[in-house]
């Protein structure tokens, strides 16, 4: 029978040890073998852990809502987790390079024209609409509660056309559609300064994949 140098003896029995130590601990003593790099744990959308409390977490499961997102002041709705309002005006514009400005008109995120260098005959009317995130209600992600600021920040959201036809009665005298966006304060096709562009994008509901904190059973951005 062969005789092995003592050392490396040892070294296998304490490989042996190792592996059978291993193999016997129940999963929750184990290493986190199942956490990605960064130290995010993957956890089970069917219930919550509070082992895993305070920890960044990532879920995949159903992303549902108790009820439709909804911009309830221009009373459009989507059956979406999250519906964003993205308002332009056809507006003047300021142009600056060193001493001189130029000024022209195009659609844009409304500006304050009480800030241009030379605001006489460049006024812009305030905006009466702002860009708005509407989440809808009752969000979950399997059995965790989503904090909506995560949907924007990983799921890219998409166009969401909308019509005139579900606005309240004294908006849609106001407003008319094109393309899936609503115009108001003239003819899209001839666009005076002041003139209004709404259009939306939303986020889907259905199989997603989330990471945040667990914040007891809420997968929270913070």
């Amino acid at each position: 029978m062969p005789r092995w140098p003592i050392a490396a003896i040892v070294v296998v029995a304490a490989g042996a040890a190792l592996w059978f130590g291993r193999a016997h601990l129940p999963a929750w003593r184990l290493p986190a073998i199942n956490s990605p790099p960064g130290g995010v744990v993957i956890a089970d959308a069917a219930h919550v852990d509070a082992e895993n409390d305070g920890r960044r977490v990532r879920v995949s499961g159903m992303l549902t809502a108790s009820g439709p997102a909804r911009d309830a002041q221009l009373g459009v709705s989507a059956a979406a987790a999250v519906l964003l309002r993205n308002v332009e005006m056809f507006e003047w514009r300021e142009h600056c390079s060193g001493a001189v400005c130029n000024y022209d008109t195009g659609w844009g995120a409304p500006l304050d024209s009480r800030k241009f260098r030379d605001p006489k005959g460049h006024e812009n009317p305030p905006a009466p609409f702002a860009n708005t995130e509407f989440a809808a209600p009752g969000l979950k992600l399997g059995a965790f509660a989503v904090d909506a600021a995560l949907l924007g920040a990983q799921h890219a959201p998409r166009a969401y056309p909308v019509t005139e036809a579900g606005l309240p009665p004294n908006l849609a005298a106001s407003f008319n559609a094109q393309n899936g966006a609503l115009y108001a304060g003239g003819d899209p096709a001839h666009p005076q300064v002041g003139m209004l562009r709404v259009s939306y994008r939303s986020v889907a509901l259905g199989a997603a994949t989330l990471e945040g904190v667990q914040r007891g059973s809420t997968l929270s951005a913070k």
